[in-house]
């Protein structure tokens, strides 16, 4: 195999790839239990393809391509074939790809894509249809129902799921056990210590968490995610949004589908932002410029009562040097208190008391053929490799490898985290977390049509302004809003609209 890393990188691109590095120092020791034998991967064709070089372009490792690296070699032995991978940092992934893609010229036979591209690739006619045989070869059915939703696109299937993704709260279980901390906390506030069920909670219990140094480093923090330009920050405000403005039933939470004006501006989204700025207090200094390289390492040094994430914290929660294995909690994200209810114009009080409406941020990363593929056989062949069930269960526990639970078994059975490391309580919880999120009636999938990669950084770039005290919050909502209509104006408001509903059909 052969590895070419593009990393032309600016400085912030090289803050947005530094996701990849946050737990660099595990993937020595990941590497050599691979090839000691003790983790594997099975070849589940007999198909052979001597000579043949499948060229695979992917995101910058560990995560999602590290993989790639750890077990590729396994299928060329077994295939005659060779694999040459090149990887992009993620700030550079989306425009290095669009641009291949669609000039047309040979230059990949196999890509990894997060479903938020899905409108450009997908929709823009730019993939290949999985063969019915490979999905019969993957067991296909046996993927979760939601991320075989996001495999396809107007009813036609484009590719395989690598990974599953969903945000969830990660809480130091043993404080919110402990019996001091339980009656200093309800003394403070009426009502008992728990995971929070509101965002309102939410900031009640992360003040109280960075009120004292119950971690004893002088370093104690309520909470910590990522928050800053460039990092991957916007996903976590949009999950924060969504429980603000998704109502059950409705799945058009980012525009109205029949003109595409966006709902952004409305005020659920503006009541989020303000919260998201509201919790800085609650966190470590500089949080407003954290990304994933600090936000995550904090947690599992064991200085953060809570975190909002992806799963990868489940598996980094037992990775060499963690402090927090056999203390890590799971829950769903905090849910709103109220509703806006735009066909009222009015906040409404959700049933039950709490809105959630879990968000299935990054969806999904695939494993896909572009039409400009020189060895497409190959290549699904490779793709089937990667994300067929006993694959999909190694990987899943497989710490830094980027890859979350995306099939029924991954989500129900916690025995291959326990044998992997992961604490017993630890991986029971993780995984019905996981499974209340995917399965939530009210989950929200990731924004998948042409341009939402323009769409985000424009919510992103306002909401940074708001953070950094330059305009309001509801200014920033509005000059979001406002970008995103010149970008479905430039894109075409009907051809969008169409594509819009399209991705959320079915």
């Amino acid at each position: 195999m052969t590895v070419r890393k593009l990393d032309d990188l600016t400085r912030r691109q090289i803050m947005q790839g530094m996701v990849a590095m946050a737990a660099f120092a595990v993937a020595g020791s990941r590497g050599a239990l691979a090839q000691s034998g003790n983790v594997t991967l099975p070849v589940i064709s007999n198909k052979k393809f001597e000579g043949a070089k499948v060229i695979v372009e992917s995101q910058s490792g560990p995560v999602i391509s590290g993989p790639i690296q750890i077990f590729g070699p396994i299928w060329e032995k077994a295939t005659g074939a060779t694999i040459e991978l090149v990887t992009y940092p993620f700030g550079q992934m989306f425009e290095k790809l669009r641009t291949e893609l669609s000039s047309g010229a040979y230059t990949s036979d196999l890509i990894n894509y997060q479903t938020t591209w899905g409108g450009d690739f997908m929709g823009g006619g730019l993939m290949e249809e999985v063969p019915e045989d490979v999905l019969k070869l993957v067991q296909a059915d046996d993927i979760y129902p939601i991320f075989r939703k996001a495999m396809s696109f107007d009813g036609k299937t484009y590719g395989l799921a690598y990974d599953g993704n969903a945000h969830n709260l990660f809480y130091r279980r043993d404080l919110f056990e402990n019996a001091d901390y339980k009656k200093k906390f309800s003394d403070q506030h009426g009502y008992d210590l728990a995971p929070p069920d509101t965002w309102e909670q939410f900031y009640d219990v992360a003040k109280f968490f960075s009120s004292f140094d119950w971690s004893g480093t002088g370093k104690s923090y309520g909470f910590v995610e990522p928050m800053g330009r460039g990092t991957g920050g916007v996903y976590f405000l949009v999950g924060r949004g969504v429980s603000y403005s998704k109502k059950a039933g409705d799945p058009y939470v980012f525009f109205n589908p029949d003109d595409m004006s966006p709902r952004i501006a409305e005020p659920g989204w503006i009541q989020a932002l303000e919260d998201w700025k509201k919790d800085l207090d609650a966190g470590p200094p500089g949080l407003a410029q954290y990304g994933f390289s600090e936000s995550r390492p904090t947690f599992v040094s064991g200085q953060s009562a809570m975190i909002t994430d992806w799963g990868d914290i489940g598996t980094l929660s037992y990775s060499e040097g963690s402090k927090v294995k056999g203390k890590t909690g799971t829950a769903l994200t905090p849910g709103a208190s109220k509703v806006y209810d735009r066909t009222a114009k009015d906040w409404i009080k959700p049933e039950g008391g709490s809105n959630h409406a879990p968000y299935l941020g990054v969806t999904a990363w695939l494993f896909g053929v572009p039409v400009t593929a020189e060895n497409k056989e190959a290549a699904w062949d490779l793709a089937a490799f990667f994300c067929n069930p006993e694959a999909s269960t190694k990987l899943v526990a497989f710490p830094d490898s980027g890859i979350q639970p995306s099939r029924a078994k991954t989500i129900q059975d916690p025995q291959p985290l326990i044998d992997a490391g992961m604490d017993p309580a630890d991986a029971k919880q993780y995984l019905e977390a996981i499974g209340k999120a995917v399965g939530h009636p009210n989950a929200v999938l990731d924004l998948s049509i042409p341009g939402s990669g323009e769409y985000y950084n424009s919510l992103d770039v306002e909401a940074s302004r708001f953070m950094a005290g330059e305009i309001s919050a509801e200014q920033a909502m509005k000059n979001a809003s406002d970008a995103w209509n010149q970008t479905t104006d430039r894109l075409g408001r009907d051809n969008q609209s169409k594509l819009y509903k399209a991705a959320l059909a079915g």
